[in-house]
């Protein structure tokens, strides 16, 4: 009995499962590179967008600056407008007042007629 054609076959079965091994191996590092690829242009992706929020955050707060500077200045405008309106109607009431005094003093110096 010889051993030579087992151990031929058991050799050639090894080889077969190294080779199918090793393909394996090559389909994966294959896949594995091409996810590394879509992942890194993915991130690159994400790189340029968060670049574009940040350019947008930035130009959203000089707008806010801005409005709340303009905001600002509209309120001082109506502060002094309605400061202006309340002198006005305070010197129209002591002007009413003084006319009601004046006239009710006319009045009293008037003969009263039945």
């Amino acid at each position: 009995m010889s051993t030579k054609p087992t151990l031929e076959t058991l050799l050639e079965r090894i080889n077969d499962l190294g080779n199918r091994l090793f393909a394996e191996l090559a389909e994966s590092r294959v896949e594995m590179r091409t996810s590394v690829a879509e992942l890194r242009a993915g991130q690159e992706e994400l790189r340029k967008g968060q670049e574009e929020l940040r350019k947008g955050q930035e130009e959203l707060r000089k707008d806010q600056e801005q409005l709340r500077a303009d905001m600002n200045a509209g309120f001082r405008k109506v502060e002094r407008k309605m400061e202006i309106l309340n002198d006005s109607l305070l010197e129209i009431k002591a002007q009413l007042r003084d006319h009601e005094y004046r006239l009710e003093h006319l009045e009293s110096k008037l003969p009263v007629t039945t």
